[in-house]
């Protein structure tokens, strides 16, 4: 088997996507099921890294089009991100200024009680680089070879004048 520049490409694409999604899954969170009547409030909370990329899912399995408010607070109780909820499931991401305990903070505005699944987690943003820039210099050298496999094609055309 001849190992051409589009093969290789492809294989760094392939190994690229494989190492962003070992490395995500394996990032620490935290999941917690909540039981909430209207205006009542709960929380979770996580240590986080500088410079880190966090995220919360939110998801409400017997969704009646009412949504949830919540709020991301770090140690000081400052906040970070805010904001309701009104899907079935809601996945939002925050940026981790400084090394600390974040804590989001849901507030149910459903009429009747309420379940709610929240994860809070690390997407491990400065391990994940290494593996999604072998998958950018793997899209680079695909797009590479793709133009210059095109540039030189052509198309047969016939001849106008055939009668």
């Amino acid at each position: 088997m001849k190992l051409t520049l589009f093969k290789i490409s492809l294989l760094l694409i392939v190994i690229g996507a494989s190492g962003t999604g070992i490395v995500f899954s394996e990032a620490e969170r935290s999941f917690q099921i909540m039981s909430l009547k209207q205006t009542e409030s709960d929380e979770i909370g996580m240590y986080f890294e500088i410079d880190d990329i966090g995220y919360h899912k939110i998801s409400i399995p017997e969704y009646d089009g009412e949504g949830v408010f919540y709020r991301i607070v770090d140690d000081d109780y400052n906040t970070v991100d805010k904001g309701i909820a009104e899907t079935k499931m809601s996945i939002r991401y925050f940026d981790v200024k400084e090394t600390g305990v974040y804590t989001i903070i849901l507030t149910s505005l459903a009429q009747e009680n309420m379940n709610y699944e929240v994860e809070l987690g690390s997407t491990n943003a400065l391990i994940i680089s290494i593996p999604a820039g072998v998958m950018f210099v793997g899209g680079l050298l695909l797009l590479f070879t793709s133009y210059m496999k095109l540039k030189n094609y052509r198309i047969a055309q016939p001849d106008e004048k055939i009668k």
